[in-house]
Protein backbone atom coordinates (compact mmCIF):
# COMPACT_ATOMS: atom_id res chain seq x y z
CA UNK A 1 0.00 0.00 0.00
CA UNK A 2 1.54 3.54 -1.37
CA UNK A 3 0.05 6.48 0.53
CA UNK A 4 1.52 9.76 -0.56
CA UNK A 5 1.77 12.37 2.29
CA UNK A 6 -1.22 14.50 0.51
CA UNK A 7 -3.36 11.99 0.94
CA UNK A 8 -3.61 13.40 4.94
CA UNK A 9 -4.72 16.63 4.36
CA UNK A 10 -8.10 16.88 6.45
CA UNK A 11 -8.07 13.85 9.28
CA UNK A 12 -10.72 15.09 11.71
CA UNK A 13 -12.22 18.64 11.77
CA UNK A 14 -13.31 19.55 15.58
CA UNK A 15 -13.41 22.81 17.40
CA UNK A 16 -9.84 22.55 20.05
CA UNK A 17 -10.20 23.62 23.68
CA UNK A 18 -7.29 25.84 24.33
CA UNK A 19 -6.38 25.32 28.14
CA UNK A 20 -6.10 28.75 30.15
CA UNK A 21 -2.48 29.90 30.79
CA UNK A 22 -1.77 28.66 34.41
CA UNK A 23 -1.01 31.54 36.74
CA UNK A 24 3.21 32.05 37.19
CA UNK A 25 5.30 35.20 37.35
CA UNK A 26 4.05 38.67 36.70
CA UNK A 27 5.61 41.21 34.36
CA UNK A 28 5.36 44.58 34.28
CA UNK A 29 5.70 46.24 30.91
CA UNK A 30 5.92 49.93 29.77
CA UNK A 31 5.29 51.51 26.56
CA UNK A 32 4.16 48.48 24.32
CA UNK A 33 3.11 49.94 20.99
CA UNK A 34 0.56 48.28 18.29
CA UNK A 35 -0.11 50.32 15.06
CA UNK A 36 -2.68 49.60 12.16
CA UNK A 37 -3.80 51.45 9.16
CA UNK A 38 -7.43 53.12 8.67
CA UNK A 39 -8.78 51.91 4.90
CA UNK A 40 -11.40 51.76 2.95
CA UNK A 41 -11.64 48.01 4.47
CA UNK A 42 -10.71 49.15 7.89
CA UNK A 43 -12.98 51.88 10.03
CA UNK A 44 -11.13 53.76 12.12
CA UNK A 45 -12.88 51.40 14.92
CA UNK A 46 -11.66 48.63 13.77
CA UNK A 47 -8.04 50.00 13.19
CA UNK A 48 -7.97 51.59 16.98
CA UNK A 49 -9.09 47.49 17.89
CA UNK A 50 -6.51 45.75 15.89
CA UNK A 51 -4.25 48.35 16.77
CA UNK A 52 -5.01 47.63 20.49
CA UNK A 53 -4.46 43.72 19.82
CA UNK A 54 -1.12 44.30 18.15
CA UNK A 55 0.11 46.19 21.57
CA UNK A 56 -1.32 43.35 23.84
CA UNK A 57 1.56 40.87 21.36
CA UNK A 58 4.02 43.36 21.74
CA UNK A 59 3.64 43.77 25.55
CA UNK A 60 3.80 39.76 25.43
CA UNK A 61 7.04 39.60 23.53
CA UNK A 62 9.01 42.38 25.67
CA UNK A 63 7.78 39.82 28.73
CA UNK A 64 9.57 36.96 26.57
CA UNK A 65 6.19 34.44 26.70
CA UNK A 66 6.30 33.91 23.00
CA UNK A 67 9.91 33.54 22.58
CA UNK A 68 9.83 29.60 22.65
CA UNK A 69 7.70 30.31 19.29
CA UNK A 70 10.46 32.07 17.76
CA UNK A 71 12.83 30.03 19.07
CA UNK A 72 11.41 26.59 17.45
CA UNK A 73 9.94 28.08 14.18
CA UNK A 74 11.91 31.05 13.36
CA UNK A 75 13.86 29.12 10.83
CA UNK A 76 10.14 28.14 9.11
CA UNK A 77 10.74 29.40 5.60
CA UNK A 78 7.46 30.73 3.25
CA UNK A 79 8.47 33.10 -0.21
CA UNK A 80 7.00 35.78 1.73
CA UNK A 81 6.98 35.34 5.52
CA UNK A 82 3.30 36.11 6.12
CA UNK A 83 2.33 32.80 6.51
CA UNK A 84 4.83 32.56 9.74
CA UNK A 85 3.46 36.30 10.84
CA UNK A 86 -0.41 34.71 10.64
CA UNK A 87 0.29 31.50 12.59
CA UNK A 88 2.32 33.76 14.78
CA UNK A 89 -0.12 36.39 15.66
CA UNK A 90 -2.78 33.33 15.52
CA UNK A 91 -1.09 31.70 19.00
CA UNK A 92 -0.10 35.13 20.50
CA UNK A 93 -4.22 36.15 20.23
CA UNK A 94 -4.69 32.62 22.53
CA UNK A 95 -3.02 33.91 25.27
CA UNK A 96 -4.07 37.52 25.11
CA UNK A 97 -7.08 37.51 26.71
CA UNK A 98 -6.10 35.56 30.03
CA UNK A 99 -2.17 36.80 30.27
CA UNK A 100 -2.39 40.41 29.51
CA UNK A 101 -3.43 42.29 32.00
CA UNK A 102 -3.74 46.33 31.13
CA UNK A 103 -3.34 49.06 33.19
CA UNK A 104 -2.87 52.21 31.01
CA UNK A 105 -4.15 52.82 27.22
CA UNK A 106 -3.30 55.87 25.18
CA UNK A 107 -4.58 56.07 21.38
CA UNK A 108 -2.84 58.39 18.95
CA UNK A 109 -4.40 59.11 15.12
CA UNK A 110 -1.73 60.46 12.72
CA UNK A 111 -1.01 60.66 9.01
CA UNK A 112 1.79 58.80 7.45
CA UNK A 113 3.49 60.94 4.74
CA UNK A 114 5.27 58.26 3.59
CA UNK A 115 2.64 55.47 3.51
CA UNK A 116 -0.16 58.36 2.60
CA UNK A 117 -2.03 56.70 5.12
CA UNK A 118 -4.21 57.65 8.11
CA UNK A 119 -2.89 55.39 11.18
CA UNK A 120 -3.83 54.79 14.77
CA UNK A 121 -1.12 54.23 17.20
CA UNK A 122 -2.15 52.29 20.61
CA UNK A 123 0.66 52.33 23.58
CA UNK A 124 -0.26 50.38 26.67
CA UNK A 125 0.98 49.81 29.92
CA UNK A 126 0.39 46.21 31.46
CA UNK A 127 1.02 43.17 33.65
CA UNK A 128 1.61 40.19 31.68
CA UNK A 129 1.27 36.54 33.44
CA UNK A 130 3.69 34.08 32.13
CA UNK A 131 3.37 30.83 32.93
CA UNK A 132 5.33 29.29 35.45
CA UNK A 133 5.66 25.83 34.19
CA UNK A 134 9.05 25.05 33.05
CA UNK A 135 10.35 22.57 30.41
CA UNK A 136 11.20 18.98 31.90
CA UNK A 137 14.82 18.86 30.86
CA UNK A 138 14.96 15.05 31.52
CA UNK A 139 12.43 14.66 28.51
CA UNK A 140 13.58 14.37 25.27
CA UNK A 141 12.25 13.15 21.65
CA UNK A 142 14.96 12.04 19.69
CA UNK A 143 14.66 11.70 15.62
CA UNK A 144 16.83 10.58 13.19
CA UNK A 145 17.12 9.61 9.45
CA UNK A 146 15.35 12.59 7.73
CA UNK A 147 17.26 13.62 4.67
CA UNK A 148 18.30 16.90 4.01
CA UNK A 149 17.22 16.75 0.35
CA UNK A 150 14.77 14.05 -1.20
CA UNK A 151 14.12 13.46 -4.68
CA UNK A 152 10.06 12.74 -6.23
CA UNK A 153 9.07 10.05 -5.04
CA UNK A 154 11.33 9.21 -2.96
CA UNK A 155 10.23 6.69 0.11
CA UNK A 156 10.50 8.89 3.63
CA UNK A 157 10.95 6.48 6.64
CA UNK A 158 12.70 7.76 10.06
CA UNK A 159 13.45 6.52 13.26
CA UNK A 160 12.44 8.15 16.66
CA UNK A 161 13.09 7.38 20.83
CA UNK A 162 11.52 9.50 23.54
CA UNK A 163 13.83 9.44 26.60
CA UNK A 164 11.75 9.80 30.03
CA UNK A 165 8.82 8.29 30.12
CA UNK A 166 6.25 6.77 28.06
CA UNK A 167 4.53 8.61 25.35
CA UNK A 168 2.12 9.24 22.67
CA UNK A 169 3.26 10.65 19.11
CA UNK A 170 1.69 13.28 17.11
CA UNK A 171 3.90 13.69 13.59
CA UNK A 172 2.66 16.53 11.41
CA UNK A 173 3.95 18.49 7.89
CA UNK A 174 3.52 21.66 6.58
CA UNK A 175 4.31 23.29 3.35
CA UNK A 176 3.10 26.65 1.29
CA UNK A 177 -0.15 24.42 0.13
CA UNK A 178 -1.11 23.07 3.18
CA UNK A 179 -0.75 20.75 6.20
CA UNK A 180 -1.43 17.13 7.34
CA UNK A 181 -1.30 15.46 10.56
CA UNK A 182 1.15 11.99 9.29
CA UNK A 183 0.64 10.10 12.69
CA UNK A 184 -1.60 8.72 13.69
CA UNK A 185 -3.29 7.81 10.71
CA UNK A 186 -6.45 5.86 9.39
CA UNK A 187 -4.08 3.04 9.27
CA UNK A 188 -1.59 3.33 12.13
CA UNK A 189 -3.89 3.81 15.78
CA UNK A 190 -2.73 5.97 18.32
CA UNK A 191 -0.82 4.10 20.74
CA UNK A 192 1.68 4.65 23.71
CA UNK A 193 5.28 4.27 23.24
CA UNK A 194 8.19 3.02 25.81
CA UNK A 195 10.57 5.19 27.12
CA UNK A 196 13.79 4.48 25.68
CA UNK A 197 13.10 2.22 22.49
CA UNK A 198 13.55 2.98 18.62
CA UNK A 199 11.01 2.64 17.02
CA UNK A 200 10.15 3.20 12.77
CA UNK A 201 8.33 5.22 10.84
CA UNK A 202 5.53 4.10 9.57
CA UNK A 203 5.31 2.12 12.06
CA UNK A 204 3.44 -0.58 9.76
CA UNK A 205 5.35 -2.62 7.38
CA UNK A 206 2.32 -2.42 4.91
CA UNK A 207 2.49 1.22 4.59
CA UNK A 208 4.64 3.13 2.55
CA UNK A 209 4.99 7.39 3.15
CA UNK A 210 6.25 8.86 -0.73
CA UNK A 211 7.91 12.41 -0.89
CA UNK A 212 5.78 14.23 -3.81
CA UNK A 213 5.72 17.56 -4.91
CA UNK A 214 2.67 19.06 -4.89
CA UNK A 215 3.78 21.45 -7.72
CA UNK A 216 5.88 19.72 -10.54
CA UNK A 217 6.60 22.72 -11.95
CA UNK A 218 8.96 23.77 -9.05
CA UNK A 219 12.69 23.07 -8.54
CA UNK A 220 12.46 22.37 -5.37
CA UNK A 221 9.54 22.06 -2.71
CA UNK A 222 10.33 22.94 1.05
CA UNK A 223 8.98 20.23 3.96
CA UNK A 224 9.06 21.59 7.40
CA UNK A 225 8.78 18.28 9.71
CA UNK A 226 7.58 18.82 13.16
CA UNK A 227 7.02 15.80 16.18
CA UNK A 228 5.21 16.22 19.24
CA UNK A 229 6.03 13.40 22.13
CA UNK A 230 3.73 13.99 24.98
CA UNK A 231 3.40 12.14 27.80
CA UNK A 232 -0.60 12.31 28.15
CA UNK A 233 -2.49 11.59 25.71
CA UNK A 234 -3.44 15.16 24.10
CA UNK A 235 -5.74 14.49 21.02
CA UNK A 236 -5.13 16.67 18.18
CA UNK A 237 -8.76 17.66 16.89
CA UNK A 238 -8.44 20.31 14.19
CA UNK A 239 -8.63 20.51 10.72
CA UNK A 240 -4.89 20.58 10.05
CA UNK A 241 -3.28 24.30 9.31
CA UNK A 242 0.13 26.08 10.19
CA UNK A 243 -1.94 27.90 12.74
CA UNK A 244 -3.47 25.23 14.53
CA UNK A 245 -0.44 23.32 14.98
CA UNK A 246 1.07 25.87 16.40
CA UNK A 247 -1.54 26.74 18.34
CA UNK A 248 -2.03 23.08 19.85
CA UNK A 249 1.78 22.83 20.50
CA UNK A 250 1.73 25.64 22.37
CA UNK A 251 -1.91 25.14 24.60
CA UNK A 252 -0.29 22.28 25.83
CA UNK A 253 1.96 22.08 29.40
CA UNK A 254 5.82 22.93 28.59
CA UNK A 255 6.76 20.00 30.96
CA UNK A 256 4.03 17.79 29.04
CA UNK A 257 5.61 18.12 25.85
CA UNK A 258 9.07 17.26 24.07
CA UNK A 259 9.00 18.82 20.26
CA UNK A 260 11.12 17.89 17.09
CA UNK A 261 11.58 19.95 13.99
CA UNK A 262 13.42 19.96 11.06
CA UNK A 263 13.13 20.89 7.21
CA UNK A 264 13.42 19.25 4.07
CA UNK A 265 13.20 19.37 0.20
CA UNK A 266 11.68 17.68 -2.60
CA UNK A 267 13.71 17.81 -5.91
Amino acid sequence: MRIGLNRFLLLTSLLLAFTAARAGEIVPVRNAVGVWEVSRDITLAQAEEKAFNEAKKEALRLAGVMEDVWSVFGQVSSESGQEFSEAYSSVSMLAISGMVNVTSKKVREYWDPQMKKQMVEVTINAKVTKDDTKEDKTYALKVEGIEAIYKDGDEFCCKFTVHGTDSYLKFFWFDDTGAAMIYPNDYEGNQVFKAGQTYRIPLSDKITFTMEKQDKSKVVEKVNVIMVATKKNYPYLEECSYQSILSWIYSLPADQRSLFYTLTVIK
